[in-house]
């Protein structure tokens, strides 16, 4: 320990880098951007963030991975994405199904409306 610094940089904690988060399936990635065709340039795999930076994780057909918001895309450094994704517990690898409930509105019951009387104050 140095005497000489000043304290502030003696008991400063390290800074840590910030790590990819990455979470996989269809239902992260669609709060990025849109569906693709099967025979398009890109796989999309799930969503990923790093700090304030966040989109959907795609691969391209020669292997880069992309960050992608809407249609812009932004190349991905492939060894760190490769560490990040083998991060990822098995079980959040496989697919998950989009499961939807549509209700028929005509099954549903009316909606029960009840209208209070105001309370007036009445003078004494």
């Amino acid at each position: 320990m140095n005497l000489a610094e000043p304290l502030s940089k003696r008991h400063a904690p390290k800074k840590r880098r910030p790590t990819w988060f990455v979470r996989y399936g269809p239902m992260e990635w669609r709060r990025f951007t849109y569906d693709r065709t099967p025979e398009g340039d890109l796989q999309l795999l799930g969503s990923i963030r790093k700090g304030l930076q966040a989109g959907a994780l795609a691969r391209t057909r020669d292997g880069q991975y992309v960050l992608l918001v809407g249609d812009h895309e932004t190349p991905l450094n492939s060894s760190q994405m490769e560490k990040a994704l083998k991060s990822i517990p098995r079980e959040y690898l496989a697919p998950v199904p989009i499961v939807s409930q549509r209700t028929n509105v005509a099954s549903l019951p009316a909606p029960v409306v009840t209208v209070k009387k105001r309370r007036v104050i009445v003078p004494a």
